[in-house]
């Protein structure tokens, strides 16, 4: 069988290749690090809460219907009696960490929502309110109002704020669902 000077290049690449690879498994061992990828964007959170989630171990949610407390045990999340059910307390857990990752879309000033009122954002009187605690110390309350005409955003305002935010629907959303799970329960 006659071999071509192409297929001996081939086999003379796969030992440098793999001498390669090896160099570079070994940079990694000495220096500590993964190589960094300069074209990845790092994340840093910039939602309404600078607190990180997992500081928050109570969350009070009301609405005109009722009133829920959940409370953060070594063993999860309880709501004052018992063990959640998991759905509810994934919920719960997403609707915190939503507070503080996802930022406004838009922030508007009392000169633009107070001509017409709170009410016409669906915050006189708000849908509901979500209040996250670390201790005894509320961190951060938030009243949601009405959805945006297109659906996808929904008027929210906190406590001590004179503006009103803007925020990704899904983060309503997911606090209706903690409501309507909690309301089962």
């Amino acid at each position: 069988m006659v071999e071509t000077a192409i297929g001996r290049r081939r086999r003379a690449l796969v030992p440098i290749g793999a001498l390669l690879a090896l160099g570079v498994l070994v940079a990694m061992v000495i220096s500590g690090r993964l190589p960094e990828n300069k074209q990845f964007v790092k994340f840093t959170p910039s939602g309404v809460m600078s607190e990180p989630p997992t500081a928050i171990d109570r969350v009070e949610v009301r609405t005109a219907a009722g009133r829920w407390r959940f409370v953060r045990a070594a063993d999860g999340w309880h709501d004052g009696e018992r063990p959640l059910p998991s759905g509810l307390a994934a919920h719960l857990d997403s609707s915190i960490k939503f507070m503080h990752v996802s930022a406004p879309v838009r922030v508007m000033e009392p000169a633009e929502w107070s001509p017409l009122g709170l009410r016409e954002f669906g915050l006189d009187p708000p849908g509901f309110v979500a209040t996250l605690y670390r201790g005894e110390t509320r961190v951060l309350e938030a009243a949601f109002g009405a959805p945006n005409p297109q659906q996808v955003l929904q008027y929210m305002k906190l406590a001590g704020d004179d503006q009103v935010y803007l925020m990704s629907r899904f983060i309503g959303a997911e606090w209706e669902q903690v409501i309507r799970d909690a309301t089962r329960g």
